[in-house]
């Protein structure tokens, strides 16, 4: 990707996390100190800049998710919850609350977020598998673990849920995946 196309991808979702999906073209023109017109020919329209958005951002979580793979210091257990919630740092700050309601406004970009969410999981899948196989995972489904995560994180997006419960993304996150990981009953219950 050219740095013209990078540019205008980091100032979008800058602008995202600002005021959420309903910025311009205008205001991210005057952003980047360009014209419209050269926006226009970087981008055919505002949904092809979203989608493109859309694109590197799960790019680079990818990338974030083979570097969470080569790393030996981590334990099973450590790497299936950072694969499935992983974040580069550069969309930690994002506030994706200012996301909701993207199903609505912009299904195309909706239909692509899925898409992405919906492909790639085969080496979590494997950890998953490789976990009950080594005894560090109760044996469970990995594809209802899938269904789970899926439907979760499409439900932050199509819904004011962060913003209701008062929680960021990454705190969210996190909290599905004690959930996941540890379940909702305490030790103490367990052992009755």
């Amino acid at each position: 990707m050219d740095d013209a196309r990078k540019r205008c991808i980091q100032e979008t979702i800058a602008l995202c996390s600002s005021q959420g999906l309903d910025f311009t073209m205008s205001e991210l023109a005057a952003r980047l100190g360009m014209s419209k017109k050269t926006l226009y020919v970087l981008f055919e329209s505002k949904e092809a800049l979203l989608l493109a958005t859309v694109d590197a951002m799960f790019d680079e979580v990818k990338v974030s998710e083979a570097e969470i793979l080569g790393r030996d210091d981590l334990s099973l257990a450590e790497k299936i919850r950072r694969l499935v919630v992983v974040l580069p740092d550069s969309y930690q700050t994002l506030d994706w609350t200012r996301l909701q309601g993207v199903e609505e406004k912009y299904p195309a970009m909706y239909r692509r977020i899925r898409q992405r969410l919906e492909t790639g999981w085969e080496p979590t899948l494997d950890l998953l598998r490789q976990g009950v196989e080594q005894g560090v995972l109760r044996p469970f489904e990995p594809g209802l673990f899938r269904a789970v995560v899926e439907g979760a994180i499409e439900h932050i997006l199509s819904s004011d849920a962060l913003e209701r419960e008062g929680l960021g993304y990454v705190q969210a996150m996190d909290g599905m995946m004690d959930l996941l990981m540890e379940g909702i009953l305490t030790r103490r219950e367990e052992e009755a």
